[in-house]
């Protein structure tokens, strides 16, 4: 479906991607590790104890952040992409490794959130949104300027803005992304559609 908004722009709202800021992993390394051993023993690491118990190491490519705690905990951050946060995991094992900490294993990898944006590029009615769907939705225009939609019965975060906007917070899976793009449009669709005196619908 496309849509026709005043300023005669056609936008194909199905076609709406989203963009990824941020993927945050886990992983559990099975050792007891030794934090200030490593950085004198690798690059691109930094470790000082008396501001922070963790150890941080960066990759440029991919480009992510590791926080390592001495009990093997690992949390990385930073990566655009699964794919590139994997990637940078396994470049920060392999560095601790030649370190000296060989027997290394990799436990309880897991993606613990992703950060994500939208633009559909045509105004939202907040208010209405709200009104049609009262339980999964939050708006207080005095309090915040976007309009907080909760899908799922998930601890996810949607904020919908009347620009169009759309920043999505707390996603565990690419699939949930996927699930939460599919319904958001059709909401907005289902908006659109009833306000077709201001923008009308064509059909191709």
């Amino acid at each position: 479906m496309l849509f026709k908004s005043k300023e005669e722009n056609l936008y194909r709202l199905g076609d709406i991607a989203y963009k990824i800021h941020n993927v945050v992993l886990s992983v559990r390394l099975d050792s007891i590790l030794d934090l200030k051993k490593i950085a004198l023993r690798s690059k691109n690491t930094e470790f000082n104890s008396k501001r922070f118990h963790g150890l941080i190491m960066r990759s440029r490519d991919p480009k992510a952040t590791a926080i390592v705690f001495k009990s093997g905990s690992m949390i990385c951050t930073g990566a655009k992409s699964e794919k590139d946060g994997k990637e940078a995991i396994l470049k920060f094992v392999k560095i601790i490794r030649n370190a000296g900490f060989t027997d290394l294993k990799m436990q309880n990898y897991r993606i613990t959130n992703i950060f994500a944006t939208m633009d559909y590029k045509v105004p939202i009615n907040l208010m209405q949104i709200h009104i049609a769907f009262p339980r999964i939705t939050k708006h207080e225009p005095e309090v915040h300027r976007g309009l907080l939609y909760y899908p799922f019965d998930t601890k996810l975060l949607v904020t919908i803005y009347a620009s169009g906007k759309i920043t999505i917070t707390g996603a565990k899976s690419m699939s949930i992304l996927e699930r939460v793009r599919n319904n958001l449009t059709n909401m907005i669709l289902q908006m659109r559609i009833r306000n077709n005196d201001s923008d009308k619908l064509i059909s191709y």
